[in-house]
């Protein structure tokens, strides 16, 4: 199960918002077990985040636009990052600039 804790949106010319999400511990660690948030908006679009295992030793996280138009082009700028919680400096972050969300390809995939 994946919930949204808090939003916090920084006053910033960039309009940057932070979606802190609380992941099960089964999402990251069983294999055949997958996760996706409920719908959330940002920016006058629904979107969500799916927890994928593509192998035994890695876990994908998309960012997938909910209700892309037939003309639709949104361009995002995301960064995921995982806590761990036994120490700070094992955490792992994912950024990816200008990603280009469309209705033929409604989701983006961080790059590991």
């Amino acid at each position: 199960m994946a919930l949204l804790y808090r939003f916090t949106k920084l006053n910033d010319r960039h309009n940057t918002g932070i979606f802190t999400f609380i992941v099960t511990r089964s999402v990251t660690r069983d294999p055949h077990r997958d996760a996706t948030t409920k719908d959330f908006c940002y920016g006058y679009h629904r979107w969500a985040i799916t927890f994928t295992r593509t192998n035994e030793k890695a876990l994908g996280v998309y960012l997938i636009l909910r209700n892309p138009s037939q003309n639709t082009k949104c361009f995002a700028d995301f960064t995921f990052t995982l806590l761990n919680r036994e120490h700070f400096s094992r955490n792992e972050s994912f950024t990816e600039k200008q990603c280009k969300f469309t209705m033929e390809r409604p989701a983006q995939v961080s790059k590991q």
